[in-house]
């Protein structure tokens, strides 16, 4: 059984007053472990909490460095993942084509989502 790294993270989610069982969220993230992407649309879908709660507990563990931010693009075309993730914003092209269905989008950056990755 691997550690629960975010649960060192429980404290500083405490001192933050969020309106949410830090418990349950700490024990959710448990599944996560060492590079594995944590997508914020998952945590809401599973533990019912507020998406912006989510992103801004997201946030204040990127900043204590449990995780850290990329940009995924999703296809409007097929919906999926175009298998294309960015670090930084200006690393994104001004087109690129999905994987799935060689759709060709215009503005990827119009189609990202931020996504998080456990350190």
């Amino acid at each position: 059984m691997q550690l629960n790294i975010f649960a060192k993270a429980a404290p500083l989610l405490r001192e933050q007053k969020f309106n949410i069982d830090i418990d349950t969220f700490i024990s959710f993230m448990g599944h996560y472990h060492h590079k594995d992407w944590i997508y914020p649309s998952a945590i809401h879908r599973s533990l019912k909490i507020d998406i912006k709660v989510i992103y801004s507990i997201l946030e204040l563990l990127v900043r204590d460095k449990y995780v850290e931010s990329y940009l995924q693009i999703i296809c409007p075309n097929c919906r999926r993942y175009t298998g294309c993730t960015y670090k930084n914003i200006g690393d994104v092209p001004e087109t690129l084509s999905c994987m799935n269905c060689d759709f060709e989008l215009e503005q990827p950056l119009d189609h990202a989502v931020i996504v998080y990755k456990v350190l």
